[in-house]
């Protein structure tokens, strides 16, 4: 549990590093929509999903938003050598996990963690190029999925969201929602390069905006000062 210096410092972090990773989302997602055949998979699997969740999945789909969403805080739990006692999920009673021990990344993780678009991710570099756009489509599918139930599920009386606060959590679940979607769009080309490129994109430019505030706040004191 960290105190509420601790969350004031993490959170304006999550900030700077939201509009450092936007603008790096937003470049390279103008760059793959100027080459179709990458970007136009990914777009039909995003949109089928969309259309099957409006006609299909929103009255029957459930059971697996459930495992999904407790699967990720069992993920984090271990990440964070947490130990998991139980795991449950059911269709109509929601889920749960029981972990000795807990923190605000493995409450918030199903709501800014995209387990299955990681998942396609992290073997998209492994397969040959003429399948690219299989998994391409595949990234998009999983990402709509994880964004439609982020919406869904992103509301006030969440009790992951009472516990830390609504504003902490909207900041930390905002950054890295953004952190992993721009991950997801730089991976179309399918090597490391991009997302590598992408990282340290995203990294200058929160880095700058730190710099910058600081400058300004820097200068606004000592302008107080004399």
């Amino acid at each position: 549990m960290i105190g509420w210096v601790g969350k004031l410092l993490f959170a304006g972090l999550c900030l700077l590093g939201t509009l450092g990773y936007a603008k790096a989302l937003v470049a390279y997602t103008r760059f793959y929509m100027e080459t179709p055949n990458i970007f136009v998979s990914f777009g039909a699997g995003a949109m089928v999903y969309a259309i099957l969740w409006v006609f299909v999945f929103s009255q029957r789909e459930k059971f697996w938003s459930v495992v999904e969403h407790e699967l990720t805080h069992v993920l984090f739990a271990l990440l964070f050598f947490k130990r998991v006692h139980s795991f449950t999920a059911h269709r109509t009673n929601g889920g749960s996990v029981e972990i000795e021990g807990d923190n605000f990344m493995i409450a918030l993780s199903p709501y800014f963690f995209p387990l299955l678009s990681v998942m396609i991710v992290l073997i998209k570099p492994s397969v040959f190029s003429q399948y690219q756009w299989i998994l391409n489509g595949l990234l998009g599918f999983t990402l709509m999925f994880h964004l439609v139930h982020l919406v869904r599920e992103f509301h006030p009386s969440q009790p992951d969201l009472k516990k830390y606060g609504l504003l902490f959590s909207f900041l930390v679940v905002l950054f890295f929602n953004v952190f992993f979607i721009g991950l997801c769009i730089a991976s179309l080309q399918g090597d490391w390069g991009p997302m590598k490129g992408y990282l340290e994109m995203g990294f200058r430019e929160g880095l700058a905006y730190v710099t910058g505030g600081w400058k300004v706040f820097y200068q606004t004191t000592l302008a107080g000062l004399f």
